[in-house]
């Protein structure tokens, strides 16, 4: 493939690979965190879940490398108290794609990839592919976010199922800020 029919992308790629050898690269100053991950703030800090299961989760959510990232660090309870799961998330911002970029695993089995463009109004969703450990299948998954106040939201979690938004859970969301810890 000649240069001229490069895409922008392997053009870019082409040019790096080309005039930056390994040995000779220069020191790149990393980039500024994303202004973007501000819109993320209403999940810093600690957080208590109650689901509309009887679950009952709680978390602790911060900014991590050099707070190009923020990570969720969470473990569960069945209603009855006995251990559920741990898990982790982790999301930021891609400038490539413009728009939020989330990875979640847990001990269940659970893992996969979700996307959002940010807040839309008052409502923030992230959409994206899922294993649902616990049922033990692959599924589309949308998480809603409505703020309810300061320290507050609620998180509707669906999964498709036959082409439709099938309600999973309903999550009731309280943040004690970092600051307050």
């Amino acid at each position: 493939m000649s240069d001229n029919t490069l895409t922008p992308e392997d053009a870019k790629l082409v040019d790096y690979l080309d005039n930056h050898r390994p040995t000779a690269r220069p020191v790149i100053e990393h980039p500024k965190p994303s202004e973007r991950l501000k819109e993320l703030d209403f999940l810093l800090g600690k957080m208590t879940v109650t689901f509309n299961t009887g679950v009952r989760m709680e978390a602790v959510t911060q900014r991590i490398m050099h707070d190009h990232y923020i990570q969720m660090d969470l473990k569960s309870t069945y209603a009855d108290g006995t251990p559920k799961l741990e898990g982790k998330w982790l999301i930021g911002w891609s400038e490539v794609d413009q728009q939020f970029e989330s990875y979640y695993v847990d001990t269940l089995g659970t893992l996969g990839v979700s996307t959002s463009p940010g807040w839309q109004g008052d409502h923030l969703e992230f959409i994206g592919e899922h294993v649902l450990g616990e049922v033990g299948v692959r599924s589309k998954s949308k998480d809603a976010y409505t703020p309810i106040d300061a320290t507050h939201f609620r998180l509707d979690a669906f999964v498709e199922a036959n082409g439709e938004w099938k309600l999973y859970d309903i999550q009731e969301c309280t943040v004690t800020p970092l600051s307050e810890l």
